[in-house]
């Protein structure tokens, strides 16, 4: 392979594709970041009305994650950067995946307890870590460094 992408977009469908993208990372990012402040508002006030808020918030992170997950793989494949060719798109990958998972397997579920106990309980770290890890996997995305993976063909 010469590392250009197998699958070619016309101009109006990468676009289309990558504005899709952006607006689903950017929007997933938002949700994090309003998420973690409903958090440290709901800490201090010791109200469960805030874990209220963050459980049923939660529900708009995983199809947010989906489908910049979806449209990030398919950007991946259609374009030069590939899908493991380059350290920061799989970093970008793992990102991902961790963060729908901690919001399925721990974040979801501890809201929930809080809710159902009807007690705040402790907010769970992911919350906060996620705001951390989708803010790292924007400046990935601008910076777009340019080391290899070993997956990579040669140049």
């Amino acid at each position: 392979s010469d590392g250009r992408p197998r699958i070619r977009l016309g101009r109006r469908a990468h676009r289309a594709l990558l504005v899709g993208h952006v607006l689903s990372a950017v929007g997933w990012f938002g949700l994090a970041v309003t998420v973690a402040f409903v958090a440290v508002a709901g800490g201090r006030a010791d109200d469960v009305a805030h874990s209220e808020v963050i459980g049923s918030t939660l529900w708009l992170s995983i199809p947010l994650g989906l489908t910049a997950a979806v449209t990030g793989v398919a950007l991946s494949v259609t374009t030069r950067w590939g899908l493991v060719r380059h350290w920061w798109v799989v970093a970008k990958e793992v990102i991902t995946v961790a963060v729908i998972a901690t919001d399925v397997l721990v974040v979801w579920p501890e809201m929930d307890r809080a809710v159902d106990a009807g007690t705040p309980g402790t907010i769970p770290g992911p919350i906060y870590a996620h705001c951390v890890v989708l803010a790292i996997a924007t400046v990935l995305s601008v910076v777009k460094p340019k080391a290899r993976t070993p997956l990579a063909p040669p140049r």
